[in-house]
């Protein structure tokens, strides 16, 4: 591992670099991006075991705003989350472009991977560049910033105050407010190959409106696996089990020809 600074317009991004031991033989590498908490390139390191345990490179770094990175963090918004998310998805082109120069990584297959708020921001920089790959979506929404707010405003995230899940979703059904961001239009057209892990039991996102969306776009490039009683940090919550995403994973990059 090694720290890196990596500039993005007036900013930097600090981040850190992952690699193989023989960086000759490089087949992918990953650039991990955050959800919507404060979060530096060490918390984030779930997502860097993953890549690692893949055999692939990863860049992981501090969100804007946090940590040893420039700029100005914000707390989610519906009304800002337009603007919000175009910034943070800018921050992943100015990784993918910081790949792009390292000699290693010339034949290397570029993935993003994260998780929540990252649904969003990873096809949005998908959209804007031909250079990535694939994508690997935890938890992530197919729908509006606006909708995805209200759901969790209802559940409570969860918590004692909040309605049940399937009451959450009856009520989304009529919702009428103010969307902000909203990814349909964008995942309609995005060609970049793509894994969803949602799970049943997420109290933080619709993951029942997300998978009625993904249904309906019915498109071959995205591939989504439903994780039975699964809350938004993959724990089966029967079991108390966090879920083997490697098992889920692994195929699929060599399905889509990644990983031999």
């Amino acid at each position: 591992m090694e720290e890196v600074q990596i500039p993005n317009n007036s900013i930097m991004l600090n981040a850190a670099y992952y690699s193989p031991i023989n960086r000759d033989s490089i087949n992918g590498v990953l650039i991990v991006v955050h959800g919507s908490a404060p979060s530096t390139y060490k918390d984030v390191s779930y997502y860097t075991g993953l890549g690692t345990q893949l055999g692939m490179a990863v860049l992981a770094f501090d969100k804007r705003g946090v940590g040893e990175s420039d700029g100005t963090y914000e707390s989610f918004s519906v009304a800002r989350s337009k603007v919000w998310f175009n910034l943070l998805a800018s921050d992943v082109l100015a990784c993918v472009n910081w790949i792009k120069e390292k000699p290693e990584l010339q034949k290397a297959k570029l993935g993003l991977l994260g998780g929540s708020q990252a649904g969003w921001i990873m096809p949005l920089a998908a959209s804007k560049s031909k250079a990535i790959d694939f994508m690997i979506i935890g938890e992530g929404v197919a729908v509006s910033a606006g909708e995805e707010h209200y759901f969790s405003q209802l559940t409570g995230d969860g918590d004692e105050s909040g309605i049940t899940i399937a009451k959450a979703h009856k009520k989304l059904q009529h919702f009428d407010g103010e969307k902000g961001f909203d990814p349909r239009n964008i995942l309609k057209q995005l060609e970049t190959d793509a894994l969803w892990f949602l799970g049943t039991n997420d109290p933080v996102i619709p993951v029942d409106a997300t998978i009625e969306e993904l249904h309906r776009l019915n498109k071959s490039n995205f591939k989504v696996v439903i994780l039975p009683h699964g809350d938004h940090n993959f724990l089966n919550t029967q079991t108390n089990e966090r879920y083997d995403l490697l098992s889920y994973v692994k195929p699929w990059l060599i399905t889509i020809g990644i990983l031999e």
